[in-house]
């Protein structure tokens, strides 16, 4: 298996992001003028999206093709497509999906813009920054994966928004973790 392959899987991941924005948009389009919104491709973006990210991590893994960078790209492939959905399905979810509540987003953007911050503080000082995935990382991005599908298959708002809040209570603590290992890398010595 070639090297790049992993990281190319992530790049897809990122190609489709606006492939799915595009899709939305024209399906919005289509509930503001009262018409049915056929959401088959919208959940196959979706799909390979989720898809995808199960994909990239076990290539790699399973050929020993695991690397700092692919970790770092797999995880802006996954803020993207989460904070990119999810942005759209609170702003514009109504009609045609069931809209995300708004400290959801909240929730993620400050979540991303400490994560960003941290990454930026650590590689200034290091020029290197050890992305590890971890369990509660993946349980909040399963979650708020069926959160977004449930937005955009527009299930019944109370399911939605009861994922949404499980969601937030893996994001938060989850988070703290985050930046407690950012700070300890941060704090560690050169060398």
């Amino acid at each position: 298996m070639p090297a790049w392959v992993p990281n190319a899987i992530s790049m897809l991941r990122v190609l489709l992001v606006p492939v799915w924005l595009v899709l939305a948009f024209g399906a919005r389009a289509v509930a503001l003028s009262d018409s049915a919104v056929d959401r088959t491709a919208l959940l196959g973006v979706l799909l390979a999206l989720g898809v995808s990210d199960l994909l990239d991590g076990a290539i790699a893994r399973h050929f020993e093709l695991t690397s700092n960078f692919g970790a770092t790209l797999d995880a802006v492939a996954d803020k993207l497509a989460q904070v990119a959905t999810v942005t759209f399905l609170v702003v514009y979810g109504e009609p045609g999906f069931t809209p995300l509540p708004w400290w959801l987003w909240v929730t993620l953007v400050l979540r991303d813009g400490a994560l960003l911050i941290g990454f930026w503080l650590v590689y200034r000082k290091h020029r290197v920054v050890h992305v590890e995935h971890r369990w509660h990382g993946k349980a909040s991005s399963l979650v708020l994966f069926a959160v977004i599908v449930g937005g955009t298959a527009a299930w019944p708002a109370a399911v939605v928004q009861g994922g949404a809040l499980l969601s937030l209570l893996l994001i938060v603590p989850g988070s703290i973790a985050y930046v407690r290992e950012g700070l300890r890398q941060l704090h560690a010595p050169n060398g």
